[in-house]
Parts: structure tokens; sequence; C-alpha cells
């Protein structure tokens, strides 16, 4: 599945599991979807509405039947903040979210379809050439990074991502998320080297031979199969890593950092409710 595809589909989850603000996000994917994908390619007016009549169904689908799966993974998150969390809760946690995108992959399969089967071969080879220029520059970006900096940035990502749901954290606590990003190993080569041979791979398909569908349900269903033994390995071990910090932080939450994160629950829940009143 094309990249930019990927982000697409996290993007409508993680509007629909977000606070106050993401539920106006929601509720404006007819439109914010397509003004996205434009940024890859660069639709006729005739494609643009074509492709937002063929979206509706889509999101329909996601409202109407999603969106109460969400509340269920909510429902597990609550119930194990309870009780000590361990990494293997939050590797559920992660397990639910993934499953929950994926639906909405292979759902909108049909509709990444059309656009393929539409575009002329210069949009084709337009939307490649953003696609690798994008690599170019997360190469250039990351694989100059010194240790140093990439240490540095697991932390900060780590702290913000925890400081969202509890706030401000206390110095033991950043010491635990400090220790967990000095662990990581170094990921980003790694990472780049796999995404650049799915774009290969991408740009094999989009070449539209014939079967071309059936090739790229075939490499999204054998995704994990496909990712290099290495790459398997490192991302597991940095997961268990974080899983294990995070765990060790919400164990230590103070009491007012305890009702900030029930606060988030909340309002994620009455969103989540909100949307799907809209029915």
């Amino acid at each position: 599945m094309p990249v930019y595809w990927q982000r697409l589909l996290i993007l409508l989850v993680s509007a629909s599991l977000g606070a106050c603000s993401n539920s106006f996000v929601y509720n404006q994917m007819d439109w914010l979807i397509p003004w996205y994908v434009d940024d890859y390619v660069d639709f006729t007016r005739e494609q643009k509405a074509d492709f937002k009549a063929q979206l509706i169904p889509l999101l329909e689908w996601h409202r109407t039947e999603e969106l109460d799966s969400y509340l269920l993974i909510l429902n597990r998150i609550e119930a194990d903040i309870q009780q000590p969390v361990t990494a293997e809760a939050i590797s559920a946690w992660t397990d639910e979210f993934v499953a929950a995108y994926q639906r909405i992959e292979k759902r909108s399969m049909p509709l990444a379809f059309e656009l393929g089967e539409q575009a002329s071969d210069a949009q084709i080879a337009h939307f490649m050439a953003e696609l690798y220029e994008e690599q170019d520059d997360y190469e250039e970006e990351y694989l100059t990074r010194s240790e140093e900096k990439v240490r540095e940035r697991g932390y900060k990502n780590m702290v913000d991502n925890v400081d969202d749901v509890l706030g401000r954290l206390e110095p033991e606590q950043k010491e635990t998320l400090r220790a967990a990003a000095d662990q990581l190993q170094r990921f980003d080569a790694i990472w780049l080297s796999q995404r650049r041979w799915w774009l290969e791979q991408t740009e094999e398909v989009l070449r539209r031979e014939p079967g071309w569908q059936e090739r790229a349900l075939d490499l999204m269903e054998r995704r994990e199969e496909l990712e290099s033994p290495e790459y398997r390995e490192i991302n597991e071990q940095n997961q268990l890593i974080i899983y294990t910090a995070l765990a060790e932080v919400l164990n230590s939450r103070t009491e007012k950092q305890d009702k900030r994160l029930r606060r988030e629950l909340d309002g994620f829940r009455e969103d989540l409710q909100a949307l799907i009143g809209d029915q």
C-alpha cells in the first residue's frame, strides 16, 4: 500500500480517537482526505469529484461500524489502569489500535484501486516522484544525525507523548524515560531501507500490469512476513523497552497525574459517543 495511503488511514483512526478538537477534524474528513491526497496526486477536477463521492461510503462505514470498537479499546485501558500496568497490557492496547488501522486499510483498498485505475501515466509518475523525493529528504535528515541526537529525539518523543496524557512529569519519571531512550537500538537506517524497498514494490505494482490489484493485496497481507529479520528483531526489542518504561511511569503516576489521565480518557469517550450520536 502506498506510503501516503497508510498515513491517510492513520489520520482517520487518530482523528476519531483524539481529544475534543479532533472531533471537528473527524467530521471534516470528507474534504480533509481529498486535500491530503492532492499533495501527492495531481487530480483533475473530475477525478477529485469522483474520489469524494466514493469516499462517502467508506466514512459512513467507519462511523457506523468502527467507532463502537474504539469505545471497547478505551474500556480495556480504563480497566487495566485500575491495577499495576504491565508492558504486556500496553502491547495489547497497541495491537488493538493496529487492528483498527488494518480494518480500515482492508476496507479502503477498492477506493485505492479505483484511484490507481483512473490515474494517467503522468499522474503515476508524479506520484512516485513525490514519494521518492520524500524518501530522499528523510534519508538526508535522519541518517546524518549523531547518536546523541538520536537518543535525545527518542527521549523527547517519549516525554512529549506521556506529557499529553499525564501532564508534567516528575524527575524520577523522566529518568525512567531517559534510561529507556539510552537503551533503544538505532532504527532509522533499517527503517529507511525497508521503506525504500516498499516504495520500489509500490512502483512495480503501479506499472499496472494485468493482476496488479492482486499483487497489491498480496503485499499487504504478507507485510509482516516480508519484513527483514533485522527490522523485525530491532523493532520488537525497542517496543519492549518502550512499553516497559511506559508501564513504570504509569504505575508511578501521582494523584494529580491520575486525575489528568482519567480526564483524558473521559474526553476521548465523550468525543466518541458524540460522533456515534451524530449517525
